[in-house]
């Protein structure tokens, strides 16, 4: 719908002749004629007079289109909070991995240690590690940090798409 046509719809639905709309603007009923045939368009301070008058708005008044506020666009910070998410989780996998595998060593030292304690030992740490729980710990270590890894970098494997 043009300007033109939108405007003599307004006019009519109020019930205004050309003549009375032209007197509320404080132009002539040739212009409003000329705007209404699309033959000539007002200027910015009668589409805001005219605007206001009709109580629609300006894209509405210009285009015939109801006016779309800014809720109604899809956000960039929707599309992007899924990636953020993903960073998110990934960083406090990687970190709970880490924690996890210092942990898993101090249990291992502070277990031989108390074994040494008792007059029965193993020879080294690694021999801690396969007797004891502490191997799960280091299992769930290693599962956090390669998906916290993998969560971190697939962000930006599908940015260079």
């Amino acid at each position: 719908m043009t300007f033109g046509q939108n405007l003599q719809t307004l006019r009519r639905q109020n019930g205004l002749s050309q003549q009375q709309l032209a007197e509320q603007l404080g132009v002539s009923r040739q212009a409003v004629s000329k705007w209404e045939l699309d033959a000539a368009k007002p200027d910015i301070d009668n589409v805001i007079q005219i605007s206001r008058l009709f109580d629609v708005s300006i894209d509405e008044l210009l285009t015939g289109e109801p006016f779309r506020n800014a809720r109604s666009f899809p956000q960039p910070v929707e599309a992007t909070s899924g990636k953020r998410t993903r960073l998110i989780v990934g960083a406090v996998l990687v970190l709970a991995g880490v924690v996890c595998l210092i942990l898993a060593g101090f249990a291992a030292v502070w277990m031989r240690s108390i074994d040494m304690q008792t007059g029965s030992w193993y020879t080294d740490v690694t021999e801690y590690l396969w007797h004891f729980p502490v191997i799960a710990v280091i299992a769930v270590a290693a599962v956090c940090l390669l998906t916290g890894i993998f969560l971190l970098i697939l962000p930006n494997r599908q940015n260079r798409k």
